[in-house]
């Protein structure tokens, strides 16, 4: 429906027509599943009463993470921490983890592999913060309804809210119009996050939320789709797992029809959101293609947050 009026309707009109209409309905499927699933919904969680850090560190799951060292993995321990997907294959267990539900019908080998690999880590993630979004509609089969019990604790059902953009100047007016209805305005509860394209720009959005004064993305590396947990002798478990080919620019770095690359969707969001807010963003390795329009998280930066002492944890809903 939304492409057939694109071709009418003048942008402004269209995404305002897509936000509300999009919001209703996830708004109204999330609700149902989460009753059914016996799942606190998002708007309950007081996020803001989560941060213990003034930095956020966003853990994707690029080839990147296997060259972080021991030292930098210490200091990354002292402060928040959020791993996105198919995070729990590493050893590290962040203190925020959100993830994309997955319908069987659509990825059936990649929703085995995921669905194994949650249960095989749900005990050791009954205490991190869970949020899950991309609910289906219900009558599919999904995640959702399928997780182990011990990952259930702790674990909020939200949305995400994209916008329409098939180019640049239609993301920076959708973006902008964003800003317009308060998405980014700074708050501790919220049923629904602005996303577009992959999880990044959604966490980060969490994380204006939720009142970092900085992010570092680590393991946001943006072009060929190899996967840390590829590695044979760091994790011989998952190594094989291969969804698409290796030799495959990432789906969302791809320019499509309607899907803006992520390298300059990352961008803009940094220009339109974060600098404003004064929100520091950095990558941790230099092998990132957001990198040098995004900075490097300078040695010093890593002693600078050795040294200090995040604020005492609290517990979910405190």
């Amino acid at each position: 429906m939304i492409r057939s009026l694109a071709k009418r309707l003048p942008h402004p009109l269209l995404s305002r027509l897509y936000h509300h209409v999009n919001l209703r309905e996830e708004s109204a499927r999330v609700s149902k599943a989460a009753a059914i699933a016996g799942l606190p919904l998002l708007e309950t969680l007081n996020l803001q009463s989560l941060r213990t850090s003034d930095t956020l560190f966003v853990l994707g799951s690029a080839w990147s993470i296997n060259d972080i060292s021991d030292a930098r993995w210490k200091i990354i321990g002292k402060h928040d921490s959020i791993g996105l997907n198919f995070w729990p294959a590493h050893p590290f267990v962040p203190r925020f983890f959100h993830f994309e539900n997955v319908a069987y019908d659509d990825h059936p080998v990649m929703y085995d592999a995921f669905q194994s690999l949650l249960t095989r880590r749900s005990a050791a993630y009954a205490n991190t913060v869970k949020i899950v979004t991309n609910v289906e509609p219900l009558e599919r089969r999904q995640m959702f309804f399928e997780l182990p019990e011990d990952l259930k604790r702790n674990l909020y059902a939200g949305f995400s809210m994209p916008v329409v953009a098939r180019n640049e100047n239609e993301l920076r007016a959708g973006i902008r119009y964003m800003r317009s209805i308060g998405a980014f305005s700074p708050r501790a509860k919220t049923a629904w996050f602005f996303k577009y394209g992959g999880s990044v720009i959604g966490t980060m959005t969490l994380a204006v939320l939720m009142g970092y004064k900085r992010i570092v993305l680590c393991g946001v590396d943006l072009n060929r789709q190899e996967y840390f947990y590829q590695h044979r002798e760091l994790y011989p478990e998952y190594a094989d797992w291969e969804f698409v080919s290796q030799k495959e620019m990432h789906l969302t770095t791809r320019r499509l029809p309607w899907l803006v690359p992520a390298q300059t969707a990352v961008c803009l969001f940094k220009e339109l959101v974060l600098d404003p807010e004064k929100i520091e963003l950095f990558v941790e390795n230099s092998v990132s293609t957001l990198y040098p329009r995004v900075a490097l998280a300078p040695q010093s930066l890593f002693e600078e947050l050795d040294r200090r002492v995040p604020s005492r944890p609290l517990q979910p809903g405190q």
